[in-house]
């Protein structure tokens, strides 16, 4: 008797740690998941406009708050718009990026809305430059902000704005003219944007947003 209470001890607990394992590895694979498609031209438009609903409805948190014209008419120029757009990308996903978020000096900024912030998180420039690449095709460009302290090649995570965007894409349209698209998103909040992407070797990155 005690022989089989003591097998039917052992079987449950070890179905109750295969039942934990299998939990906890799912969530970690879901907690620290991020978004990783590329963006690619596509003769049918239906594929098309659902490819790029999804590419755009995962990134324009990240877009329009931090959209930025100081220094150019178009968006993907504006290198402060850059830096700001991927620092709060990262932010964002803090945990995909793991230990390669360091801490170093502490440093004082201000926000789009002149709020004093403190940060002593930093990344590496290249994770930067990884992501302007991937959605402008913008890389090695000299950050400019004033928001943003550089040490030794890591760039502070300054979150730049804490604003959102509340709204979810209801409808699109796009137009092809030679080497640029254009797609003209318009909102649940019926707010509309034009996105222009250039097609560099088939790959649509962004180029300029544009209130519709």
């Amino acid at each position: 008797m005690n022989h089989k209470k003591t097998l039917a001890i052992s079987l449950l607990i070890v179905t109750i740690s295969i039942i934990v394992i299998y939990i906890a590895n799912n969530s970690f694979a879901y907690e620290y998941q991020i978004t990783d498609y590329t963006l690619f031209y596509k003769e049918n438009q239906s594929e098309l406009k659902t490819d790029i609903i999804n590419y755009i409805g995962d990134i324009d948190d990240y877009l329009i708050p931090n959209s930025s014209y100081l220094h150019s008419i178009i968006l993907a120029e504006n290198y402060d718009f850059l830096t700001n757009f991927a620092i709060d990308y990262i932010i964002n996903h803090q945990e995909g990026y793991g230990d390669k978020i360091v801490t170093l000096t502490s440093y004082t900024y201000d926000d789009i809305d002149n709020q004093s912030h403190l940060t002593d998180k930093y990344i590496d420039i290249e994770e930067i430059y990884k992501l302007t690449s991937k959605y402008f095709g913008i890389t090695d460009y000299y950050i400019i902000n004033n928001n943003v302290h550089t040490i030794d090649n890591y760039v502070s995570l300054s979150d730049y704005t804490e604003r959102l965007f509340l709204a979810n894409i209801a409808d699109i349209t796009i137009t092809k003219n030679d080497d640029m698209l254009i797609a003209v998103i318009s909102y649940d909040n019926n707010d509309t944007y034009k996105y222009t992407f250039k097609i560099i070797n088939n790959v649509l990155k962004i180029y300029n947003i544009e209130v519709g």
